[in-house]
């Protein structure tokens, strides 16, 4: 894919790029999950628990990321990504709003994050977690 033209769809990366960030970020939101579990099976205080934002938020940033296409640290060089490398994107208008929508997607990932950290969080205090996992 010619840059010049991923770059004025509105995207800065494609095809590898895309598919790498939409399985790591399923891979972290699964691993997010069953930290969630094994805390709250462990009966871990709630401020270790918090630590799943991590995992949610890399997780749900790669999931954006995939979807709308841009690499927020791409959009912050001013780059995007081509086979064999990276090229610059020429057009400053582009450039531009490729890091307005870059700071959208890393602002929409660090709330849904936290809201779903707040939401597990309280799951993992109201569901009767050791019952489903107790043994005799």
């Amino acid at each position: 894919v010619n840059h010049a033209v991923l770059a004025q769809t509105g995207r800065n990366i494609a095809g590898d790029g895309v598919r790498f960030r939409m399985f790591f970020g399923v891979l972290m939101v699964f691993f997010a999950l069953g930290m969630t579990l094994l805390l709250a099976v462990a009966g871990a205080p709630l401020p270790a628990r918090a630590a799943i934002f991590v995992p949610l938020w890399i997780g749900i940033l790669c999931l954006l990321q995939a979807h709308r296409g841009i690499c927020v640290f791409l959009a912050a060089r001013g780059v995007c990504s081509v086979e064999g490398g990276n090229a610059v994107i020429e057009d400053a208008a582009v450039r531009r709003s490729l890091e307005r929508r870059a700071v959208r997607i890393h602002l929409v990932s660090m709330s849904a994050a936290s809201l779903l950290t707040i939401v597990l969080m309280m799951a993992s205090l109201f569901i009767p977690w050791r019952s489903f996992f107790a043994v005799g």
